[in-house]
């Protein structure tokens, strides 16, 4: 679903809350959620403020390490600060190596598309994207001209 929104247009939605629960984070499904609650990572703040090392050694959990941790907190700041974007837009993005606002506003339309289209079609995109449709250069567009109107993470 594509939401095509002028500044000014309509309010700013905001789909994370730093106060939301860790499970309402993209990449976290509940049994993840156990876990990180577990270790004391009980909502998207903790998440933020958490030191991807430390956490990743304390869940030992297989294929869960720093740089996972790293993704997740990118993501969730993502969704945090960028109006309209879902959790599925943030992996994607942070997938392709975007991991704040103010690198996607930077962003050439086409030319992002040029690298978000492979990664939706491979393997790893299905899976973030399950049954939804890829994303099109106007969902691209729509991603960085959001970015322009990213929150500070405070503000979240």
């Amino acid at each position: 679903m594509v939401l095509k929104m002028e500044a000014g247009t309509a309010p700013k939605r905001f789909y994370l809350e730093s106060s939301d629960t860790i499970e309402q984070a993209p990449s976290i499904g509940p049994r993840m959620a156990e876990c990180l609650q577990a270790v004391g990572v009980r909502t998207v703040a903790d998440l933020l403020d958490a030191d991807p090392a430390a956490t990743a050694a304390r869940l030992k959990r297989r294929g869960v390490d720093a740089d996972v941790i790293r993704a997740w907190q990118q993501q969730a700041a993502l969704v945090c600060r960028v109006p309209w974007l879902r959790g599925h837009d943030a992996q994607i993005l942070v997938a392709c190596g975007v991991t704040d606002p103010e690198m996607l506003a930077k962003l050439d339309a086409a030319a992002f598309w040029k690298k978000v289209q492979p990664l939706a079609e491979s393997a790893e995109g299905k899976r973030i994207l399950r049954t939804r449709k890829a994303p099109d250069v106007e969902e691209v567009t729509n991603w960085i001209q959001w970015a322009a109107q990213a929150r500070s993470l405070r503000a979240a």
